[in-house]
């Protein structure tokens, strides 16, 4: 399966308890967009016990959806049954089991899913009276060296419970489309599948926010209502020479506060990440355009090619033009 690149993305609004809630999937498909996240279902199958698949640590973000039935999940930090409804998403590619029994001997993933795309699984499908369970997999893939808090922050495991249950009507309509993009050979496919998979990754990210209800990190910072307005605003006019004060209005806080209170939720103050802000999307500029570096520099909100050049050094500990011939070495 493919993974190709989208420009925007779609930007659901997001809703708590009756009333809106700060710009987070803005400020979040912002990011997304910039890690370069991309999506893949491997199969929609049933199991019929006894069946158990082994992945390995890898590169990707793996999640796993129940739809039907239960299962065992097992990896060295925990081992927990998911029932129908529960997804499970791996962000740093850990190391796993999916099992019918913790007494169950995995076969390996690899395996697994070579032999379903060849036509000859491994385990039963429940067909008769066989009891079953119904499985979604598939994975995330995002940039690992993204130097953004948001991928830092990334918890081992996500575990959300019922999550089908909670949501509108339009996710299980959404994630059906998925499961049917992704096996469709049509034009467009690979986009469809990359924004369908943004939304059931944010999705999973909301649900993730209300059960942890973190108090330190990007993702607590863009849930807070003067936080998030902060990030917004940062955002929307990256390429503008924003003052902490002119931050400071759009969240309603003062200049002392707002510098504080981001300092302790991001690890920075506002003024650094709007510099990490507008060096991230140069990254993506270096790395996917020609553009000159002067012209990149402009339109990311820099007066001059020397103090960009010297904010990206400082920030990626090397020069622009080295950072694209890195990125790009056969051009």
């Amino acid at each position: 399966m493919s993974h190709a690149r989208t420009g925007a993305r779609p930007r659901p609004s997001c809703v708590q308890a009756g009333r809106r809630c700060p710009p987070v999937s803005d400020t979040l498909s912002d990011v997304l967009n910039l890690m370069r996240f991309s999506g893949c279902v491997y199969f929609l199958r049933d199991f019929a016990p006894p069946w158990g698949m082994r992945m390995p640590d890898g590169p990707f973000a793996q999640f796993h959806m129940v739809v039907r039935g239960q299962c065992w999940l097992r990896s060295k930090q925990t081992q927990r049954l998911l029932s129908s409804g529960d997804i499970v998403i791996l962000p740093h590619g850990t190391a796993h089991e999916l099992l019918d029994d913790p007494a169950t001997v995995p076969v390996p993933g690899p395996s697994v899913l070579a032999a379903h795309r060849n036509g000859r699984p491994l385990f039963q499908d429940g067909h008769g009276d066989a009891p079953s369970m119904r499985l979604l997999c598939g994975h995330f893939a995002f940039d690992r060296d993204f130097k953004h808090p948001l991928a830092a922050e990334l918890p081992e495991l996500i575990h959300i419970r019922d999550m089908t249950g909670d949501q509108p009507d339009w996710f299980e309509a959404a994630t059906r489309l998925l499961i049917r993009e992704s096996d469709a050979d049509l034009p467009g496919a690979a986009t469809v599948v990359d924004r369908l998979a943004e939304v059931l990754f944010i999705q999973v990210l909301r649900a993730h926010l209300l059960q942890t209800r973190p108090t330190r990190g990007f993702l607590a910072a863009i849930c807070d209502p003067h936080l998030g307005r902060a990030l917004h605003k940062i955002h929307a006019e990256a390429t503008r020479d924003l003052t902490l004060a002119e931050i400071a209005r759009a969240a309603g806080m003062s200049r002392s506060n707002l510098a504080f209170r981001f300092k302790t939720l991001v690890g920075e103050t506002p003024i650094t990440y709007l510099t990490r802000w507008r060096l991230l999307q140069a990254q993506e500029l270096l790395r996917t355009s020609t553009r000159s570096l002067p012209d990149i520099a402009h339109q990311v909100g820099y007066r001059s090619q020397a103090a960009f050049s010297r904010a990206f050094k400082r920030t990626f500990a090397q020069s622009p033009g080295t950072y694209r011939r890195t990125m790009r070495p056969a051009e």
